[in-house]
């Protein structure tokens, strides 16, 4: 009887055993089966990470920081995407012309009403700033031009950006972004003449903005030379723009939609 018991015993054991090694290859051919898709997905991730030039840095950096006065630095600018090597070429050699702008005081001719020293004796000079972003799939780069006068400061000269879509490293058109994002000439106009309405000030009786000279300029200049788009850290599609002015000209930025 004993023998019996353990015969069924051994028996339903093997059955179990055997139905778990069928059952589990089974499963495994599944899996395996579905695997391609999730090593496309993996794959698609390495894509991604290889679209930069180095991938120990980010897709934007920095490289050799200088303070030139005060809070004013220079740096060079390094979009760290696979194609855009002429483009840092092209940066770095629009920021050695920067450099090469500086004019001390000693070289200057000051007018005896205006007061200019500083402890660099540097009486004028033209520097670039940087802002990036990221969002989802999106690189954003925004450079800005200025030129400084140690009489009057700082004044924005120009604005241009670069946008990146990190999928395909490729760089993104103005017009493409304002197709994506369902804005028109018309809607960055308006929303440009309502900020700067917002923002007016007066000088006794005299506005200190130049609202329509401003939005003429906005109107008749090409994108990346007084405006340029971009997408903020929220993902939004925003507007850099020069805003004129009777005193000195400033940058502002708009979110469009």
């Amino acid at each position: 009887m004993n023998n019996t018991k353990n015969t069924i015993g051994v028996t339903l054991f093997i059955i179990i055993l055997l139905l778990f090694i069928v059952g589990g290859y089974f499963f495994m051919s599944y899996m395996l089966n579905d695997y391609p898709k999730k090593e496309n997905d993996d794959e698609l991730i390495t894509e991604l990470k290889e679209i930069r030039i180095d991938s120990s840095k980010d897709y934007i950096y920095y490289e050799n920081y200088q303070t030139i006065l005060d809070e004013i630095y220079e740096q060079d600018v390094i979009i760290n995407v696979k194609g855009f090597e002429n483009v840092n070429s092209a940066l770095a050699n629009e920021l050695n012309d920067i450099k090469n702008t500086k004019k001390t005081i000693d070289e200057a001719s000051i007018d005896e009403n205006n007061t200019c020293d500083n402890a660099k004796n540097l009486y004028s000079f033209d520097y670039r700033d940087y802002y990036d972003t990221q969002f989802g799939n999106y690189i954003s780069l925004v450079i800005y031009d200025f030129e400084y006068n140690c009489v009057s400061g700082s004044e924005i000269k120009n604005i241009k950006s670069y946008n990146i879509d990190k999928e395909t490293g490729k760089q993104i058109t103005d017009e493409e972004l304002l197709n994506k994002f369902n804005v028109t000439e018309e809607i960055i106009i308006e929303k440009i003449r309502e900020r700067l309405n917002d923002t007016q000030v007066l000088d006794g009786d005299t506005q200190v903005i130049d609202i329509d000279g401003t939005i003429e300029s906005i109107k008749s200049s090409e994108y990346n030379v007084l405006k340029a788009l971009s997408i903020n850290k929220t993902g939004n599609l925003v507007i850099n723009f020069v805003v004129k002015s009777n005193k000195i000209n400033y940058n502002d930025t708009i979110e469009l939609n």
